[in-house]
């Protein structure tokens, strides 16, 4: 086989695994809290992020457990 065929289907590997990852992320997203700077889990409010998205949120590794398990 020449090298760039191995190259171009390493490439397409690569993103199909990407685009997976990606559209697993994407369906997993939570559902909004009535405030994008509360914790989605116990709906504490968080300080504001610089410049950042704020959507799913949480305000300690306990409440990350929690969504993670439900």
């Amino acid at each position: 086989m020449h090298r760039s065929l191995l190259r171009t289907k390493l490439a397409e590997g690569r993103n199909k695994v990407t685009n997976r990852v990606t559209q697993r992320a994407k369906s997993m997203m939570p559902i909004q809290v009535d405030n994008p700077r509360n914790c989605i889990v116990c709906g504490r409010k968080m300080r504001s992020v610089r410049g950042g998205s704020s959507d799913g949120r949480v305000c300690s590794p306990n409440c990350a457990r929690k969504w993670a398990d439900s």
